[in-house]
Parts: structure tokens; sequence; C-alpha cells
């Protein structure tokens, strides 16, 4: 066995709170976990346990000691084998918070999967609605020193105690609260540690925040077990590893978590497994998670993984709209997508997936399904490949347009001048200083002259980006090469998305011509060369009549039509009957 730890100790005095203000310089040395590789046993299968062990010894005076470990237990493999079948049988479903946010819900989850007829299963579930946001809280709270971190932690145990009395029973149900309330203790000690030392480090966070769905993995197992159905839960964190990278996102190591996956596998045989979504670990098997929205990157990877035949996730909407239905009542649930399609409408706001949850699944062609858990008889919408043999031929405008995404709260940043024509660099300066203050860029918008770029970021980061740039360029602008660094705010993005819809003759003139009628004036354009956007930039005040507008036009809405027939003749009175049978139908 070989185990990691990090220790560190503060020694001399009893803390308190009373004593924090005082000794608040010495005590946020307290706290910082620095792990290190772990020495893998030959031979030998690793099942990782992080505990967190908080101790009070007293000798000559009281020493508070805290000890974060990773250890490295180890287990004999069974010289029996299983072997992972990867022949497109699994199927695989992701549950999120508000899926598995009651007893009664956990209970429809299960005979959600209990009733799918695939031969093998997987399960990736969130935690319980509004928990991850709870376990954050906790972490600020006692950062703050604010004390009120114990009973949000009580209120936690609560929550859970009593989702499995109603959902367990007999063995499991002791099974289940012993490790809940281990998992508690656990928690408190290294709350109190971070109340000390007023600091949490990252890994700490993220160790804390993933106990969620630990649980409720758990107890959507155990409740799948009590109708004699073979299931295992998985820790994915000894799964699926990630490397993080600068940007707070986190890259897949496919190559070393499938070793691992086939590894649990040969010790976990199963024909349902349920799966926690978000949390993962690094390469020296400290845990992390795949960040806000991880649960579906999750569910996506595994899917990679397992080479799924289906990635189905369970949401509380029928489907993906053709635009966001609070905005255009007439938005219709569009029955296919393709994985392009998904990407840009992702990326431009629409409720749909994380731009990164359709990576995984495009390489093996894995289709994904958006279903609502609460109207199981709605199809929903399948995103896929597009078949091969589509032909275009005849094909109507409105059938290259899936749907219209929109973007709010932005600012536009203008930077023009006649010493920008053909010098090189310049971009590379302009958006320097943008990555230097951290700021994202939506969308970028140039001039063929190349007299100004115009691009657009958060209106929260745009005072940031106007006062980088005015540095940068402080003596091109005292010289006159550059005539304005210029902030133009209260803006919108509209993103009109569609498969091979740039390239068709008539999309753009039939989205600007139902803008001009709309009377919206366009303050910028982009239309990049994947063919599968085109962007426009509008006054807030007239982004959603913007929307309604080309949703209309373009057929997605039903659109009313105001006609009069004066003295009918026979085309007339034909006419007229033809649209009194039709009320009928």
């Amino acid at each position: 066995m070989a185990s990691l730890s990090s220790a560190i100790s503060n020694s001399g005095h009893v803390l308190s709170p009373n004593a924090l203000p005082h000794d608040a310089a010495k005590l946020k040395k307290i706290c910082h976990s620095q792990c290190r590789p772990l020495p893998r046993p030959p031979r030998r299968s690793p099942v990782f346990r992080l505990d967190f062990i908080f101790r009070l010894e007293r000798k000559e005076t009281l020493k508070t000691k805290i000890f974060t470990s990773v250890t490295d237990t180890a287990v004999d493999i069974s010289p029996e084998i299983v072997k992972l079948s990867k022949a497109d049988v699994w199927s695989v479903h992701k549950f999120g918070g508000t899926c598995v946010g009651s007893s009664e819900r956990i209970k429809n989850v299960a005979n959600i999967i209990l009733n799918d007829r695939a031969e093998m299963k997987l399960v990736v579930v969130s935690a319980m609605s509004k928990v991850t946001d709870l376990m954050y809280d906790l972490i600020d709270k006692a950062q703050s020193r604010d004390e009120s971190y114990v009973s949000a932690l009580d209120a936690i145990l609560e929550k859970h105690r009593s989702t499995a009395l109603d959902l367990l029973d007999g063995d499991n149900l002791g099974s289940f609260l012993s490790r809940l309330h281990h998992d508690i203790n656990n928690l408190k000690a290294m709350l109190r540690a971070i109340y000390i030392a007023g600091h949490a480090t990252e890994s700490f966070t993220d160790f804390v925040v993933g106990h969620g769905e630990l649980w409720s993995a758990q107890m959507l197992s155990y409740v799948i077990r009590k109708d004699g159905v073979d299931c295992q839960w998985m820790d994915t964190r000894e799964v699926l590893i990630v490397n993080p990278t600068s940007s707070n996102q986190v890259d897949p190591d496919y190559q070393e978590s499938e070793r691992r996956l086939k590894n649990w596998y040969s010790k976990n045989p199963s024909s349902t497994i349920v799966a926690t979504g978000f949390i993962a670990s690094t390469p020296q098997n400290i845990p992390t998670t795949l960040k806000r929205d991880g649960s579906d990157f999750s569910a996506a990877i595994m899917g990679a993984l397992f080479r799924a035949r289906q990635v189905t996730i369970w949401t509380d909407v029928d489907g993906v709209y053709s635009a966001d239905p609070r905005k255009v009542s007439e938005a219709v649930i569009l029955s296919t997508l393709s994985y392009q399609e998904a990407w840009e409408m992702s990326y431009f706001g629409a409720n749909v997936l994380h731009p990164r949850t359709i990576i995984p699944v495009m390489k093996y062609h894995i289709p994904i399904v958006i279903r609502n858990i609460f109207n199981i008889s709605a199809p929903g919408t399948k995103i896929c490949h597009p078949p091969a043999d589509i032909d275009e031929t005849g094909q109507s405008l409105e059938s290259f347009v899936k749907g219209f995404a929109t973007i709010d709260n932005l600012a536009l940043i203008n930077v023009e001048g006649t010493g920008m024509a053909g010098v090189p660099g310049t971009a590379s300066a302009i958006f320097g200083a943008v990555k230097d203050v951290g700021a994202n860029v939506i969308m970028i918008s140039q001039a063929s002259s190349e007299h100004s770029v115009c691009f657009a970021v958060p209106e929260k980061e745009v005072k940031a980006v106007a006062e980088a740039l005015q540095s940068r360029f402080r003596q091109a602008l005292d010289a006159g090469r550059l005539s304005q660094v210029a902030v133009i705010p209260n803006c919108s993005i509209l993103a009109a998305v569609g498969q091979k819809m740039a390239s068709t003759p008539g999309v753009s003139a039939t989205l600007f011509n139902a803008l001009a009628k709309a009377n919206i004036n366009v303050r910028a354009i982009a239309q990049g060369c994947s063919e599968y956007n085109i962007t426009v930039v509008v006054k807030r005040e007239d982004c959603i009549r913007a929307l309604r507008a080309v949703h209309s036009r373009f057929y997605l809405s039903r659109t009313t039509i105001a006609m009069g027939i004066i003295g009918p003749g026979l085309i007339g009175a034909t006419l007229l009957d033809q649209l009194r049978d039709q009320v009928f139908l």
C-alpha cells in the first residue's frame, strides 16, 4: 500500500473564533494542500480513497494537525478477467439535478432505466437539485469564517437522509447512511480547516463539491437493485482522467481513461452501471471536476469510452426549440440537428448542450437524444450526423435554417484608423490586449479595407478591454495612426443556424430582408466559412423583435395572412371552398 499525504500543522494555541482576528496572519498558512504523483504497485489494482482526518493531540500544549491523503489500497485482481463489451450494446442515460431532485423523481428515473430494453445500460447522474450550489456555498461560508456553514451542512445531511429513508430499507439503507455520515464527518473537519485558514485550495473545493454526485449515484443504484437488477455504482474519479488547462477547462485523457475503465469493469462487471457525473481525477489521482455543466460532458465522454449506441440527455424540456420559447411563443421542437448545428446553437446561447459535450460523441458517430423526463411520450430531438444521401435540389429556404439563438448583454468595441491598413501584427496586438485582461471575444468582424476591426465582448468586461486597448495603442492614437477605440454598449447577437445555410443562395437576402421590414438596424455582421451560421449584432432593445421577425420569415412560426376577395367568381368561390374545407380538417 502506498499513500500520499500532505500535513500542515499549527501549534501553541487553541484555535477558536475569538482568536481568529489576532492570529489571522498565522492562520492563513494553514490548509494548503500539495499533492504529488502516486507510485503505482506492480500488478495491482488501485482503489483510491480521499480521506480527510482532523486530529487534536494534547502533549505539552495543544496542537492542531490537518491531513489530506490519497490512499492507494492494493486489491488483488481476480484471475478471471471480465472484458468490457463495446459491440454497440450500451445505452447511456444522463439525468440532471432536477431529474433526481426528490425521492419520487429518483423512483421515476429508476423506472425509466428498468424499462430500457438495451442489453447494457450506463446511467450518469448529477447531484440532487441545488446540492452542488449548496456545496459551493459551504466553501464560501467557511472561507468567510461564517459559522453558519455547520448548519448548512446539517441541512444537506438531512436532505439526503430523508430521501434515503423514503427510498431504501434493510442493508441498503444501513450501508448508504453509514457512508453518508462518514462523508459528512469528513466534510465538517475539512470545512473547519478552511474556516481556520480563511482559504480553500482548488483541490479542496473540487473534493467538497463532488459529494452530491456520489450520494445520488449510490441511492439510485440501490433503488434499481430493489427490483432484482444487477447494478453497480461507479465513482468516476477512479476511471475518468482529465488534464486541467489554463482556460478553466479540462481535456479528457481518453487512452488512460479507457485503460482504467477496463480495469474497473473487470472487477465490477454489471449490466447496469450508475456513474457519477461532473467529477473526475487528474493523472496524479487528485480529485477534480469538469467545471460547470460538466455532467453532460461526463455522459458524452463515457458514451465514447463505452462506444455506446446512443446517449440520452434527460431534461425538463421536450427537446431543442427553433428559438427560445420564452421569446418566441411559436417556436417549434426540432426533430433532428446535426452535430455542427447543435454546437453552433449551444455556443450562441441556446439551452441545448454545452458545446464541448458534442466533441466526444462525434468521433464515434454516437447520436445524442434530448428528451423530457416529465413528458416521456415526446420523442425529443436527435443530434447526429446528417444523412449523406440528402438531395438538396428543390429544397425550400426554410429547410436550410434550423433555428435562431441570441446572446444578450454584450458591447461592441470598434478599433479603426488609416494606420491599420497593411500593417502586420495589428490584429495580434488588439487581441493580445484582450487576452491580457482575460476577456472573452464572442464575435469578430473586419472590413476588407483593413481600416477597422470590431468585436463583441460581454458587457461586464468591456471597461477593462477598452482601457487595455487605450493603453496598448496610446502612441498610435496620439500620432493619429488610429482614430478611435470606440465602445458601443447595449448590444445583442442574433445568430441564424443551419446546415449548408450560408452557401445556399437567398438565405442571407431573406434574413436581412426580414430585419429591414421589422425596421431593425444591423450594427455588425459575421459569417464564417463553416457555413453553419450567419451572425448579426443589433441593439439590445431590438433583439426580441428581430428574433421574432426572422423566425416568422423563415416559416418556423405560423404567419397570419390578411386577404380580401371582391366579387368572387368561379376562381374566388373555389378558393373560398378550399379554405372552408381546410378549417374543418
